[in-house]
């Protein structure tokens, strides 16, 4: 197998030099600002997955940062989701300046990440080379997730475009071997190559969701395809701020992705501790990561982030974490007992998180260019979540990011009982998964999806002249539940009525209508009104 890239280029105006500070300065909204092209594929999520108003579709007015760079600021990144620019501030008279500038609405610290090296935890010495089968020393994780037996049932997360913001991307290690990745950047260091320095968390963050060498390890996610964006430096001289991180999702956006992974997490350590946010901002809608992923989850885009290493006390997760539209991630050991170092809720508002949990205790991961370690910390059950995400989605393609986060909490082994450690627990998505993909069967997409009764449609996966009268509606065990009225309204689309007096409860099915030898069928969620 080869590796597969396409490199995008992605333009940002300037670096960070020593001893300069940056801030957020949010604008006033411009009417002359212009529309922002984005691909099919970002403007199909949107149609499928977004919601019907959603902000981020004007650029950054060229006329403010026109005047913003003839008054000598230095733009780090502008933000149309925000609509607001990072600057680069020299000197007190710059800050004071910018509060004359009637464009202007109001500015703040831009905040930065704590050094990952500080947070993650791994067994030191290389591993040797596993002999067992398949799934080879990565079993246990993907297991406790139910991972090798959605596979089984043929799902591979293809056709799903996951980011994954980190340290750097060396991709040398044959885990990588076929991996791919549509485009990558760095955000540090400004180059269309996201291998950088310090990619070592990298590694094992990307093997650990779409890593694949059978009889070694295998990541959930591991024919998906990828866009890489360094956003964090893992060095104590020139710690990442969370604009990169805005910008890279900004970029992610453009490009139709589908799911994030981020295993970042910005709230304070701070070099200045009074540029902290303050625990009123662990509400999900004050800081700016929470803010752009609430965003994003408006243009259809599932972020799962992790809760951060900040455990045991409560309220202890990071930012995105805080986010009611961000899936929040932490972490148990083998055993499926809460690691110490996880993330805990509940935030600012009362709201109970994380979300799930995974696997982030002794996390087999890729290191190096041919090497294996153990990890600890959440930034590694993330990767195992966002990879069985990326299943899901495949199988659902029309689930809302809102509809994902319901799902996991629905289906996690402490539904009954959420708390501020588990979350809802460990979650099981078997039953949203079934074997459509063998003989005749042809997969359809229905919509709306979720729905309810009432009307359904269903597209069919190529035009047919002439069908019978009736679909038939089957739990997702293949139980025979009911004939259903259909009407062809073209070759290829199809209505079908699904009458209340079924009574059915909310639930995972499958309409299927047969024409010769094939049979058309396709799965949605219903939920009773």
């Amino acid at each position: 197998m080869f590796l597969k890239r396409s490199i995008l280029l992605f333009v940002v105006v300037s670096t960070l030099s020593a001893g300069e500070s940056f801030l957020w300065v949010f604008l006033e909204s411009d009417p002359n600002s212009t529309q922002i092209q984005l691909t099919t594929r970002a403007v199909e999520r949107i149609r499928q997955r977004g919601s019907s108003i959603t902000s981020g579709n004007m650029a950054v007015s060229e006329s403010q940062l026109s005047q913003l760079r003839a008054a000598g600021y230095k733009i780090r990144h502008a933000s149309r989701f925000l609509n607001a620019v990072s600057v680069i501030i020299e000197n007190d008279i710059q800050l004071a300046d910018l509060h004359s500038l009637s464009f202007v609405k109001s500015i703040s610290p831009v905040g930065r990440a704590p050094r990952l090296k500080n947070k993650e935890t791994f067994q030191t010495t290389q591993l040797e080379r596993s002999s067992g089968l398949s799934y080879g020393a990565s079993e246990g994780q993907n297991e406790m997730l139910n991972i090798p037996h959605i596979h089984n049932l043929g799902y591979d997360a293809s056709g799903v475009l996951i980011g994954v913001f980190d340290t750097g991307f060396l991709t040398d290690h044959p885990v990588f071997d076929g991996i791919d990745i549509k485009a990558q950047y760095d955000f540090i260091d400004h180059e269309v190559d996201a291998s950088g320095l310090g990619h070592e968390h990298g590694i094992n963050v990307l093997s650990a969701i779409g890593g694949h060498l059978p009889g070694e390890l295998i990541g959930p996610a591991h024919n998906a395809t990828f866009l890489l964006a360094r956003t964090e430096d893992s060095y104590s001289e020139s710690r990442a701020e969370e604009d990169n991180w805005v910008a890279a999702l900004e970029w992610a956006d453009s490009l139709g992705v589908d799911i994030i992974s981020s295993s970042l997490n910005y709230f304070q350590d701070f070099d200045d501790p009074n540029e902290d946010y303050p625990t009123s901002a662990l509400d999900g809608q004050t800081t700016i990561t929470a803010r752009a992923a609430n965003i994003a989850a408006d243009r259809g885009i599932l972020i799962v982030n992790s809760a951060g290493n900040e455990g045991s006390s409560p309220s202890s997760l990071w930012p995105p974490a805080d986010s009611p539209h961000v899936l929040a991630v932490g972490s148990v050991n083998p055993q499926a007992e809460i690691s110490y170092f996880s993330g805990r809720g509940p935030t600012y508002d009362g709201r109970i998180k994380p979300d799930v949990v995974a696997q982030g205790s002794l996390v087999y991961m890729a290191s190096g260019v041919n090497g294996f370690i153990r990890g600890n910390g959440t930034s590694f059950s993330t990767p195992l979540i966002a990879g069985l995400s990326a299943l899901l989605l495949q199988a659902q393609p029309h689930l809302t990011p809102d509809s994902v986060i319901a799902l996991f909490q629905n289906h996690g082994d402490q539904a009954s009982a959420p708390d501020n450690s588990y979350g809802w627990g460990i979650p099981d998505l078997t039953s949203f998964f079934s074997a459509l993909k063998t003989g005749n069967s042809k997969n359809c997409m229905v919509y709306p999806n979720p729905g309810q009764a009432g009307e359904v449609h269903m597209i069919l996966s190529e035009s047919v002249s002439e069908l019978p009268k009736l679909a038939v509606l089957y739990d997702i065990r293949g139980s025979e539940i009911a004939s259903l009225n259909l009407t062809q309204e073209s070759g290829n689309i199809i209505k079908i009525s699904i009458p209340s007096s079924l009574g059915l409860a909310s639930q995972l099915m499958i309409i299927s209508v047969k024409s010769g030898e094939k049979i058309y069928a396709g799965k949605f969620i219903f939920l009773k009104v």
